[in-house]
């Protein structure tokens, strides 16, 4: 991030400096992030509230307030006296310190930065991922995590919470002893007696530890939702962010696929819910509760009670192995299913048009008619198992009741020892019984598990870099060197042994369908890494740069640019911070977007819906062209920039380029129209997924047959040069 003039206000100074020790930490702050971040810190009446408020937004570590600088912990936040925030990067030799506040080093004594100074980590990853052993980079490339150390390290700090809750269970299942203890105490001595004192007695009792179980199961469902909420707040901002981390080139074909993968982390989250946990807890409970009923009555009848808990708990886990399969093609099927369901919406249009809708409909049978029977045989297998169960409850009861009739008939026990160890048969074979219905959750979690751990397997931007490279500067001069890149087991789709590209130049890349002229483009941008060979940026590899810092320092157009649900001043200012409405409508008038807006009664807040639906392909290409013009880009790539536009929108935007140009931004630009090679002074020649000509406009023209006459048609140079994209 560039240095202002001059930091107007203690916020512009936070924000200055939040983003100097980002880049000082080899990382770099997403702007519209942070922008946000500093909105919500308006509020805050104290800069270190601004400061923890602030952290909890952009989701890292809390900092950590030193009493005095610490040159072992440089390079540190500050927050001076003066109301501004710096970073202290030294100590001088006279024993002051040197703090750079953004408009140059001052000189600050020792005393003065007491209490002021504060170590913090910018690593967009979840507190205690290092802990658990994942390396997460500065810039949240966690090329080494997975979803599982993920959620261990989510869940470890509520490790108190959790043992807590464990504890209520715990307390819980002996407050319920009560019961048991007081039906025994009613039958073996108030009935006898008649004592009508006691009874009223031990009711008391009784009610004050229903009370009580009463209170611990509340608090118990409180810490557990405190758990519940922590947990999955984490985990999720992790999924999804993991997501937006992956490598254009590394996405799955089936984004539907994808999405339901990631939509598995709910069978997860619900696996891990309170039920699941007090379920677990109550398993080893049901021991205590077996040695209380030996020491009540006789140890026959404990071991009739621990014969059926093992026969119960042996028919749950027989049907785990077949759980597990079927769960697992289960999961196979839905994503099948979603992925299939996204396809037709997404191209419902084309289906239409092409009357393709009876294959999809064949296609959505056969995968349907594939999960009913696969949801049927785990529903009849779970409840199989249940219905087992079910009957071994019933004989346990029976064989319980028996066996202790002829204890009490042979003088070993009394009646009310008896009742009391009905009670507690329920006890101890009712969580053994939810085994067979928590293997079928187990099941399905693993499976989704399975799903988000494929996605933490795919490549992230800076794949492998711990520590991105974030200059403040990019000139625009590439270099590509014996470039290779595959879309999956195919074969190459290009081949480049040498292209240089230098700072300012004006490229034209031209070339026939699938030459590999937009997957050259790719490149550049660094949303694709070569098989082979390397492409540099100012001589440094692009996977070696922070995603960010290319996003804001190269200006993209797709191809086909997509717009998202919302406003469409939120589709301008995507990922940007906002410049305010006079920017806005200076880049507009430019492009001529100003009379999109104004014909709308709603302008800049006119509803967009997904995909852009309502726009014409030309809107949506002046949209993205506006947005372009708004991120400043000192490099702009552009992939048929004007193709859906009419003759007078594609000279206005012919010559805000030019305009671009002549500012000295480097330009490339994938085109199949003869006027916008007049902006080119160079062009490259693409077919057969490699360069076959690279030289200066005009002489590259003339080697291809074209007269440089009125309007140059180039669908005549070469066959299947015009009309491309890739």
């Amino acid at each position: 991030m560039s240095r202002p003039a001059q930091v107007k206000t203690a916020l512009d100074s936070l924000a200055w400096a939040l983003s100097r020790l980002a880049a000082m930490q080899g990382t770099a702050l997403d702007p519209m992030r942070l922008r946000s971040g500093l909105r919500l810190c308006e509020a805050a009446p104290l800069a270190i509230g601004q400061l923890e408020l602030l952290c909890r937004h952009l989701g890292v570590d809390a900092p950590q307030l030193l009493a005095a600088p610490d040159p072992a912990h440089l390079p540190l936040l500050c927050h001076l006296q003066d109301d501004r925030w710096g970073i202290v990067t030294e100590l001088a030799p006279g024993g002051d310190w040197t703090v750079d506040c953004g408009t140059g080093a001052v000189m600050v004594a020792g005393p003065a930065l007491a209490d002021r100074c504060m170590r913090l980590r910018l690593a967009e990853a979840p507190s205690g991922a290092e802990a658990a052993g994942v390396h997460a980079g500065p810039a949240g490339n966690a090329s080494a995590a997975s979803f599982g150390a993920r959620r261990n390290a989510a869940i470890r700090p509520h490790r108190g919470a959790l043992i807590e809750a464990c504890a209520g269970s715990v307390m819980i299942g002996l407050l319920a002893l009560a019961t048991s203890m007081f039906s025994m105490q009613v039958y073996d001595r108030v009935i006898p007696t008649r004592g009508e004192y006691t009874l009223f007695v031990l009711a008391c009792g009784v009610l004050v530890s229903v009370l009580i179980e009463l209170a611990v199961k509340i608090a118990r469902a409180r810490v557990m939702d405190h758990v519940v909420v922590g947990v999955d707040g984490m985990l999720s901002r992790d999924i999804f962010h993991r997501l937006m981390q992956v490598r254009i080139d590394q996405m799955p074909a089936s984004v539907g696929s994808l999405a339901a993968q990631i939509r598995g982390y709910e069978q997860v989250r619900a696996f891990y819910t309170a039920s699941s946990l007090f379920a677990l807890v109550d398993l080893p409970m049901a021991l205590v509760f077996i040695a209380i009923v030996m020491a009540l009555a006789t140890p026959l009848v404990g071991l009739v009670l621990l014969a059926f808990a093992l026969a119960a708990l042996f028919i749950g886990l027989s049907s785990q192995r077949r759980v597990a399969r079927q769960a697992k093609e289960g999961a196979g099927y839905a994503n099948l299913k979603t992925g299939l369901l996204v396809e037709a919406v997404e191209g419902a249009e084309t289906i239409k048009a092409g009357a393709g809708g009876w294959r999809f409909l064949s296609r959505w049978l056969e995968v349907s008619a594939q999960t009913i029977v696969n949801d049927l045989k785990l529903r009849h297998l779970s409840e199989n198992v249940g219905y087992l169960g079910a009957s071994v409850q019933q004989l346990s009861y029976a064989c319980l009741i028996v066996a202790g009739a002829l204890a009490v008939m042979h003088g070993e026990m009394t009646t009310g020892a008896l009742i009391a160890c009905s009670i507690l048969s329920g006890r101890i074979l009712t969580p053994i019984l939810q085994v067979p219905g928590l293997l079928v959750q187990r099941a399905h979690a693993l499976a989704a598990e399975e799903g988000l751990e494929r996605l933490y397997q795919l490549q992230t931007d800076n794949h492998g870099v711990r520590r991105p490279l974030v200059p403040e500067r990019l000139e625009g001069r590439f270099l590509l060197e014996d470039v290779s890149f595959a879309y999956g087991d195919n074969p190459p789709a290009l081949r480049v042994p040498r292209l240089l590209i230098t700072p300012g130049e004006r490229i034209a890349v031209i070339g026939p369908i699938g030459s590999g002229k937009s997957t050259l483009l790719r490149l550049l941008t660094g949303m694709y890494l070569p098989q082979s060979g390397r492409v540099l940026l100012d001589d440094l590899d692009l996977s070696h740069i922070s995603r960010q810092v290319l996003s804001r320092r190269i200006g993209y157009l797709q191809q086909d640019h997509r717009l998202f649900q919302g406003s469409l001043r939120e589709n301008l200012l995507i990922g940007l911070p906002d410049p305010g409405d006079e920017e806005i409508l200076r880049a507009m008038r430019r492009t001529g977007m100003d009379r999109i807006v104004a014909a709308h009664p709603k302008g800049l807040e006119r509803p967009i819906v997904e995909g852009g639906r309502g726009l014409s392909g030309g809107q949506r290409q002046l949209v993205a062209f506006t947005r372009l013009l708004l991120c400043k880009p000192g490099i702009i790539l552009l992939d048929e920039p004007t193709a859906s536009m009419d003759d007078d929108q594609e000279r206005r935007c012919l010559g805000v380029l030019a305009e671009e140009a002549q500012a000295g931004a480097t330009l490339v630009m994938v085109t199949h129209k003869p006027t916008v090679l007049s902006l080119a002074d160079r062009i490259v020649v693409m077919v057969g997924h490699g360069i076959v000509k690279d030289g200066p406009r005009d002489a590259v023209l003339a080697g291809l047959g074209v007269r440089r006459q009125g309007e140059p048609r180039v669908t005549a140079v070469a066959p299947g040069i015009a009309g491309a994209s890739s």
